[in-house]
Parts: C-alpha cells; structure tokens; sequence
C-alpha cells in the first residue's frame, strides 16, 4: 500500500474528469465534530478516513460535455446525466484504490444513501468552504459555485489532512444581496427556508432556470456556471423537489 501515490492518482483522476476538488481528513475528525464514536465505524467498519470529491467553478460542465459528445450513448442511455456521470467515474475511480489494496465504501449526496454522511458539514470541515445564507458551501475563490458529488470511506490512514478554511466569514459583514434577490423572500439573515423556497419553485416558474439569489453573491462571480448547466442543474431539482413533496405533503 502507497498512501501518498494512491491519493495523487485519484486526484489526478478525478481533475482529469473534471472535478477539481478532491479533499481528504481522517474520519475521527468528522466524528469529532458530531461528538460521536464511531460514526463512520458504522458505516464503513474499517473506516480510518474519508475522501471528498466535487468540483468548483465552470471548468466542469466543459469537461462534461466534451464526455457526452464523445460518448453519445452514455447520453441515450442516462437520464439523470451529471449524477451517473459521477457513479461512473467513482466506479472508475474505486480500481485505483483497489489497485492499492485499500478497502472503501463509496457514498453519494443523491441517491439511496443520500442521508448516511452530512457532506456539508464534510465539506466545511475539509475546506471545500464555510457556511452561507443560502445553505450552501461559500468558496474564496469559487464563491457559491460548488457542487460535492461523493466520498470515499476508507481503511487509508492520511497523515496530511485537508482542514477547515481560516479567516473567511463573509455573510456577517456582506451586504447581503441574495436577500433582496430572492423573489420568494425565502433567505434571511437567519438563512435559508429551504422548505418556503422549494414549495415556491414547484408553483411558480419564476426560478425555473437559476437561482437569483446564488447569482447575486458578489463571491465566485467569474466561477459562476453557464446558463445551460443551471438550466440542466435546475431541471433535475425541480424533479427530486416534485417528488419529495409528493411523498411529504
């Protein structure tokens, strides 16, 4: 087993397929933040740290769609395209763990599993950003446009951890322009009212193909994805938010 060259791999990997964010910290960490014993333990019994993958910023959707034109039958054959995309490519990706003999269990924010790890606050303990008004991770550089599409579960003891970002709080002391954005008044200096704003989406087509809100953060403003992956990025949540209020009136 090469802790170090198995990481570079996979980071490598998972750039070159277009998430630039590939996160690591030991799982007592996360354990230690929710003030548990063996968390991941009963999850993954081997569990001995956790590997965030995502991407930040529009570099990604290049990627993506340079894949789809190359591999035309992964489209007709996916309807959920950016979420079998990432399936594939942990799938891809778990042979070079294996290939280093490391043991893992892989987790998606979607799907199945959605519910077993809090990959925000994972997130936000491996730097991918800090807490926001809107409920989502907030970036330095990439500001509110981040997406974290997986974790790896594994027996791999890091000795470098990634760590929470030092010094960035920014929502206190901004103006808050998502605020006054939101055409539903559903973000607030207490945050967002996910519930309030999602009800809003699936009976008013006012937020059909972007979030106002997220586009009026002054954070990530060049990192900010195109019209055609919110538009995409739109469609799907509004099918899942559908399907949840049908199954939760």
């Amino acid at each position: 087993m090469n802790p170090q060259r198995a990481l570079e791999e996979l980071s490598k990997y998972f750039l070159d397929s277009g998430f630039n964010l590939t996160l690591k910290i030991n799982s007592d960490q996360y354990n230690g933040d929710f003030h548990t014993d063996g968390e991941m333990e009963g999850i993954f019994p081997e569990a001995k740290s956790i590997v965030l993958v995502g991407f930040a910023g529009k570099g990604f959707w290049g990627v993506f769609k340079d894949y789809l034109e190359k591999n035309p039958e992964f489209e007709d054959r996916n309807i959920d395209l950016i979420d079998n995309y990432t399936v594939l490519k942990f799938k891809e990706a778990g042979e070079i763990l294996k290939s280093h003999k490391i043991d893992y269990k892989t987790l998606f924010p979607f799907g199945a599993d959605a519910t077993q790890l809090n990959f925000l606050k994972l997130g936000e303990l491996c730097g991918a950003g800090v807490p926001s008004l809107l409920g989502i991770l907030l970036n330095p550089i990439y500001g509110p446009w981040i997406s974290l599409r997986g974790a790896f579960i594994t027996n791999l003891e890091v000795d470098e951890q990634d760590g929470p970002i030092c010094g960035f709080s920014p929502c206190p002391s901004c103006e808050k322009p998502c605020i006054s954005a939101c055409p539903a008044n559903t973000i607030s200096v207490s945050g967002w009212d996910w519930e309030a704003c999602m009800r809003f989406r699936i009976s008013d087509e006012t937020c059909a193909t972007y979030c106002a809100s997220r586009r009026a953060c002054p954070y990530g403003k060049a990192e900010q994805y195109s019209d055609e992956q919110l538009l995409y990025h739109h469609k799907f949540v509004l099918k899942s938010v559908k399907k949840y209020f049908r199954n939760n009136p």
